[in-house]
């Protein structure tokens, strides 16, 4: 071949062997686009399914959360307001307290024999757990059915006076220091810690709700009444006040301390005595009602004259758990109080008080016919035995 042939051969192949690179180049960017895209596509498939999982794990979670919620709503009871209920437990005391936020507080238990009414009277309330237990003192009629109460519920927060050292000498024969041992023994037994209840000890629920505890303010009496725990509870505009045991001399010395002792509500100390309620702390507590719990025909005479004429002068409007049974009151924390008997006394109007701003005329009425009922009621189960039990007032429980 000549030499002008193969010059003309080789250009001739060049074009061809241009477009062949050309097109593998071609061929080879498209396969690696293509590559990538479904590189691409395989990467964000587990993507969109691990994101459907999270969001059904969330979703899940969700109504778990509401679930247990909603448990939890139903376990916690919201009340529009505040609730008290001075239980009839006989010749003692015991009130429960039913907090806006569902909690609870119990001050005392009453006599061991009315324990179990007592713990039959929480049950039916549903109540499940004691989130706060005061016990006042050591008197048989006030925590004789604390152990009981501890053994049947769970418990929160426990207060009480340290009377430890003291009790074993006074009132040995009414079991008092037995009694006591056996709150502590249970106390013990569910390895929970007695907090100290005494002057200046405060109890925060919230801001517009507190307890305050005014009394005893001293670490040495002549009176075992007189180391009572006595409590100032304020709920918003309102006040309630309640006495235990306590007398004369430590109701003096609250008023000495100049503490504003004003209430709506006073639950009359020592179960209406004579050695309780004395004229000048009425008037500085100045409350519209007040509650006296004590036995049916007690042996004491419990409410004494004496402490329903202070309270008559002072234009109180009593309401007695011998007469009326359990009483409710509910609050709103301004201007409304209503107030519920179990049962309505002798010759007593049976419409429940309450009081508010706008409906004051009909509640005074009301309540004035529940002190003429108390009152005509009284006269005739005490008059006789007057005499007697002003003689041992001072020193009955």
């Amino acid at each position: 071949m000549s030499n002008s042939n193969k010059n003309y051969n080789r250009r001739a192949g060049t074009p061809s062997l241009i477009v062949g690179l050309s097109l593998a180049v071609i061929a080879a960017v498209i396969a690696l686009i293509v590559s990538s895209q479904t590189n691409r596509n395989q990467e964000q498939k587990p993507v969109a399914q691990i994101s459907s999982q999270n969001s059904s794990a969330v979703s899940t979670v969700s109504r778990a959360e509401s679930s247990e919620d909603s448990k939890k709503e139903e376990e916690t009871i919201k009340r529009s307001g505040l609730e008290i209920r001075y239980i009839d437990v006989g010749q003692g005391n015991s009130t429960l307290v039913l907090l806006p936020d569902g909690k609870n507080l119990l001050i005392d238990a009453g006599p061991k024999e009315s324990s179990d009414k007592l713990v039959s009277y929480l049950k039916n309330e549903k109540i499940k757990k004691i989130d706060y237990l005061i016990a006042t003192n050591a008197d048989v009629n006030d925590i004789g059915g604390m152990s009981s109460v501890i053994e049947n519920f769970d418990i929160g927060r426990v207060y009480a006076p340290n009377v430890e050292n003291i009790i074993n000498s006074y009132e040995t024969e009414k079991n008092v220091a037995e009694v006591y041992k056996s709150f502590t023994n249970a106390l013990s037994a569910k390895k929970l810690i007695k907090l100290d209840a005494s002057s200046g000890t405060h109890i925060y629920f919230s801001l517009s709700l507190t307890v305050d505890i005014i009394s005893p303010n001293d670490s040495a009496y002549s009176d075992l009444n007189n180391y009572s725990t006595a409590v100032l509870l304020k709920y918003g505009q309102q006040k309630f006040i309640f006495m235990s045991d306590a007398e004369n001399y430590s109701e003096q010395e609250i008023i000495d301390n100049g503490i504003d002792v004003t209430s709506d509500v006073i639950m009359i100390g020592n179960h209406g005595s004579s050695a309780a309620s004395g004229k000048s702390f009425i008037k500085a507590v100045a409350p519209k009602y007040a509650i006296i719990s004590c036995g049916a025909n007690n042996i004491e005479g419990y409410p004494h004259q004496e402490t329903l004429k202070t309270l008559e002068q002072n234009e109180t409007k009593v309401f007695r758990t011998d007469l009326n049974g359990t009483i409710t009151l509910k609050s709103d924390g301004m201007n409304e109080l209503r107030l519920t008997p179990e049962k309505q006394a002798a010759k007593e109007n049976s419409t429940p008080i309450n009081e508010s701003s706008s409906s004051e005329s009909s509640t005074d009425s009301s309540a004035e016919s529940q002190t003429s009922g108390d009152e005509s009621e009284n006269s005739t189960e005490s008059e006789a035995s007057q005499e007697a039990t002003e003689d041992s007032a001072t020193s009955a429980i």
